[in-house]
């Protein structure tokens, strides 16, 4: 472990912390966001950054302004009818993120043992699974990112924002850009914006792995907690499991590869691409012990962690080739460690350390995204520095 770099993050949580400003909801705590520095771009609450965070922030002694994350949330959350993107007054008017909020509940509560708290929390995850199951439902009974935006007005303003990101055609019809849009917001709401992942940037034609992976988390823990107290609903989120991972399993598991995918319901196609969503089946431990989880592993493997998504040869996207970032990195190890592949956990934990203490020799800080060989060049808006979920895995990664 880098001494300087722990004690560079303890000293810094505290300067992180924030109040509302004048474009974001009127929340009723302070709360950790991503950027630590005022010209920052991430100076609000990011919905699935803030589980990293508070993994951190937990880890150094600060799990009151964990909770106040988590309350913040659970907040916009009341205000919005989803956890929003991002919590500014316009945070949800295009997608919520990952849904990881029954993630940090799980933790606050193993901290604080707060069993009123926790009762309240859990009404605010029904609220959100409701959206999810509502909101984001497929034909075939699995889930997808979408969108929250549909008039015309919002889709042309995002397709002209992507395109100052990425490279889009503007020589098109409209309806085309709105078509576009969609999608790219679907990618934006796995908290991934912008992936190759998908090659035709259809996301709308998939149900995707890690969000039904997270969905079972959150079925999983709805069970655990009504067990004794509500049997109906206890009975309810055990059989929703069990549904989707039935469901997973016929249309998500590659037998060819071994490996848990995408799926393109519309094509009736397995997505033949490997990317770190792979890993979420084994983080929550319903995929199969008879996979190849070293498959995933081995393709994203690089000396400074695990990149976002293999080589598909595109580049341009900042969730692509080569690019190595936190979450993916923190979610891998505990795949693997869970699978028993405590060696190649081990050195994935190594080699994401010594990427991160080499470039915080160099430049003093950390950063949002990096490559193998250290911080990542500029790609769709200038490299920011970080604390956020950076800080929170490597704060993980130093005890492990």
């Amino acid at each position: 472990m880098n001494d300087k770099l722990g004690e560079y993050i303890k000293n810094s949580w505290k300067a992180a912390r924030s109040t509302a400003g004048e474009r974001d909801l009127d929340l009723p705590y302070p709360f950790v966001p991503p950027s630590y520095t005022p010209d920052g771009i991430f100076r609000t609450l990011y919905y699935w950054d803030t589980y990293f965070t508070n993994v951190g922030l937990i880890m150094d002694g600060h799990s009151d302004w964990a909770r106040e994350n988590v309350d913040n949330l659970l907040y916009a959350l009341d205000c919005f009818g989803c956890v929003p993107n991002f919590t500014r007054k316009d945070g949800a008017e295009y997608c919520s993120q990952p849904p990881l909020l029954a993630l940090m509940v799980q933790d606050i509560f193993q901290e604080t043992k707060d069993e009123e708290w926790l009762k309240k929390a859990v009404e605010g995850l029904e609220k959100e699974y409701v959206f999810w199951m509502t909101k984001r439902m497929t034909p075939i009974g699995l889930n997808q990112y979408g969108t929250n935006a549909q008039t015309r007005e919002k889709l042309l303003w995002y397709y002209d924002y992507a395109s100052t990101r990425v490279a889009l055609a503007r020589d098109i019809p409209d309806e085309e850009k709105m078509r576009i849009a969609k999608n790219f917001i679907a990618e934006g709401e796995s908290g991934e914006d912008f992936t190759p992942r998908y090659a035709n940037h259809n996301a709308l034609d998939y149900v995707q792995i890690d969000l039904n992976s997270h969905l079972y988390g959150v079925e999983e823990f709805l069970a655990r907690y009504f067990d004794g107290k509500n049997a109906d609903k206890a009975a309810y989120y055990a059989a929703q499991k069990e549904k989707r991972v039935a469901l997973l399993e016929k249309y998500c598991f590659n037998e060819k590869t071994g490996t848990y995918c995408d799926y393109d319901f519309v094509a009736d196609k397995k997505n033949e691409i490997v990317c770190a969503a792979c890993f979420l089946p084994y983080f929550y431990g319903f995929a199969r012990k008879d996979g190849n989880l070293l498959h995933v592993y081995n393709v994203l493997k690089t000396k400074g962690g695990v990149s976002s998504c293999e080589d598909t040869g595109t580049g341009g996207y900042q969730w692509g080739y080569p690019y190595i970032w936190a979450p993916h990195q923190y979610f891998a190890y505990k795949a693997l460690f869970r699978y028993g592949y405590k060696k190649e956990a081990a050195e994935l934990c190594k080699n994401y350390k010594d990427l991160l203490s080499s470039s915080f020799e160099r430049t003093g800080v950390l950063w949002e995204r990096y490559d193998e060989n250290g911080e990542a060049a500029n790609l769709e808006y200038p490299t920011q520095k970080m604390l956020g979920w950076t800080a929170g895995v490597y704060q993980y990664f130093s005890l492990q």
